[in-house]
């Protein structure tokens, strides 16, 4: 179920990720056909800074290669020690054609800000982009779309929270978002198992998963042990 919500997750996603690059490889064409025709008229400069580009958009492209094939492989579940900037990071990548098209604004904090979890760092990640995108879709109708993901260590474990500005949880529906096939979405938006999966992998990684709605919209909270 973990790795068919990854895929489901990866589908829903493949209309922004396919225009995320399909951009860069029309411009590197453009590039590539200018310092051409630079390179025949001799001038080096102009050629040499095309080449720049193309190479600065090839490494862009392979940085959302790379995150895709993470995301999208099985895990084997093993707890390793994970650099939260680092795992966070990942999960804003694939989600970024999602967060690009729907303007929304994404603030990171953490204090410290090298803060380290016990966790698998896949699995983590998948949580951290169900949620992400959960809040996208949240704030589709709201004048301000803003996303704030913020931790903090308290104790001997680290608290994560997931704000975003949408119109927050109800309390009707509150007390079963974590139920499986429990969905408030539009039709095509999800099957009401990612919260389901979310609280599972974090059970398994000792760690727990609550929401609430505050004055700005619906808050994720993830407590994880601190490495």
């Amino acid at each position: 179920m973990i790795h068919a919500a990854k895929l489901a997750a990866l589908g829903q996603m493949s209309a922004g990720i396919n225009h995320e690059l399909n951009q860069p490889l029309a411009a590197i064409r453009s590039y590539a056909d200018n310092g051409k025709q630079f390179l025949e008229k001799g001038r080096l400069e102009e050629a040499m800074w095309n080449l720049e580009q193309i190479g600065e958009l090839t490494e862009r492209m392979a940085k959302i290669g790379g995150q895709l094939r993470m995301f999208s492989r099985k895990s084997s579940g093993q707890m390793t020690v994970v650099p939260l900037h680092g795992v966070i990071d990942g999960a804003l990548e694939i989600v970024r054609p999602s967060i690009k098209k729907s303007a929304a604004v994404v603030e990171v904090a953490l204090h410290p800000e090298h803060l380290e979890v016990k966790a698998n760092n896949v699995l983590l990640q998948q949580v951290l982009v169900n949620l992400i995108n959960n809040a996208i879709q949240s704030m589709e109708t709201m004048p301000e779309k803003k996303i704030t993901i913020f931790a903090r260590e308290e104790g001997e474990m680290v608290n994560i929270t997931i704000t975003d500005t949408g119109p927050g949880i109800s309390a009707d529906h509150l007390p079963h978002i974590f139920d499986p096939f429990y969905t408030t979405k539009k039709a095509g938006q999800g099957l009401g198992l990612g919260l389901t999966i979310s609280d599972r992998i974090l059970h398994d990684m000792n760690g727990k998963i609550s929401a609430r709605t505050t004055e700005q919209g619906a808050c994720f909270s993830i407590f994880l042990e601190k490495a």
